[in-house]
């Protein structure tokens, strides 16, 4: 059986967002108790956290994002403080996110040494809309950056493919690499939809051109759409990069239950995507880490979320309750993929 990690932490569940917040504890509660209901967190390691110091946030981020979250985090003693209309921060919000980076990156590291397999990661608050210098979109920091520019500089890891599969892109993690050569980003996401960035020509710039591939799918894409770009772009345009790491930002808001967005993918085509992306990744040879994102279900989130952790721990697929989506007519998605595979060479 595969040695897989499991990052959890109660401390994250402090991140107080607001009753009404559609990104709030209860998502993590309802993850973790699926979990530990049906074994499958017995069956992985148990992985520590520990506050990301600065000079780790600092490789991605600006000084001015960490002094607005320092004084934003004192004002949050008081009272909740809004750095905009989505993104709340509380008492022990920095500290939560802190918590987030520090994990992933050691968790990453451990990944790297052989000590895992494989790793999922149930941070809050999550991180792919954080961009260099703004916190935005819930995300304060960036947690999945962080930790691929630690394994760049400090553990001479050379190549890095991130696969976001959210449906919100990874506005954040685009800008932070969008012109670094040793990391590969690839989202699929609904479109328009906030933030209203990642169109398909969006291929890198200066030396990162051509490490950069977005997919932005009309709403009512469901299984077979999202498979599709899987095995006509991403994975093989991954496959190419050949990298020695693979991070995968895991939104499941692309569940056609989720009320924030219009996708119509179930369960177990989540399972289908995430035993692509391990066969990939055995292939490559490459340490993968799951990173959650969004998902606001709370019980579609945690069963996508098992289906995922059973592809790593190489379990047997098993009957979802949150059933199937309904059958609509979904939108012919033949002239975005050709195109990108045209921008792409593939």
């Amino acid at each position: 059986m595969p040695t897989i990690g499991l990052m959890r932490d109660v401390r994250f569940r402090a991140h107080d967002t607001t009753p009404s917040h559609p990104e709030h504890s209860a998502r993590l509660q309802a993850i973790e108790a699926l979990l530990d209901e049906t074994g499958l967190a017995d069956a992985c390691v148990a992985l520590a956290t520990r506050p990301a110091v600065d000079d780790e946030i600092l490789r991605v981020h600006q000084p001015a994002l960490l002094e607005t979250l320092t004084a934003a985090h004192e004002a949050a003693q008081t009272e909740r403080v809004f750095l905009d209309p989505d993104t709340v921060m509380s008492a022990h919000s920095l500290e939560a996110a802190r918590l987030a980076a520090g994990g992933v990156v050691d968790a990453s590291r451990a990944l790297v040494r052989g000590e895992l397999d494989a790793a999922f990661c149930l941070p809050r608050p999550p991180g792919h809309h954080a961009t260099p210098d703004q916190a935005m979109g819930f995300c304060l920091i960036n947690h999945i950056p962080i930790a691929a520019a630690d394994l760049l500089q400090a553990v001479s890891v050379e190549r890095i493919a991130i696969v976001d599969f959210d449906v919100h892109h990874g506005n954040g993690t685009q800008d932070i690499f969008i012109a670094d050569p040793r990391v590969f980003y690839a989202s699929t996401h609904q479109s328009p939809h906030y933030p209203g960035t990642g169109r398909i020509d969006e291929l890198g710039l200066g030396e990162g051109v051509g490490s950069n591939c977005n997919l932005p799918l009309p709403p009512g894409c469901g299984d077979d759409e999202y498979l599709r770009c899987f095995d006509e772009v991403i994975l093989p345009a991954v496959r190419r990069f050949r990298p020695q790491f693979l991070f995968v930002s895991a939104g499941f808001d692309a569940h056609w239950r989720d009320p924030l967005a219009g996708q119509q993918i179930s369960g177990p085509g989540y399972r289908a995507i995430a035993e692509r992306l391990r066969d990939l990744a055995a292939e490559l040879d490459a340490p993968t880490l799951y990173m959650l994102e969004g998902g606001y279900d709370l019980e579609a989130i945690a069963w996508a979320v098992r289906h995922c952790v059973d592809v790593l721990l190489g379990n047997p697929p098993v009957a979802d309750p949150v059933g199937a989506a309904p059958s609509v007519a979904a939108p012919s998605i033949d002239q975005l993929l050709a195109q990108a595979r045209e921008l792409h060479e593939l």
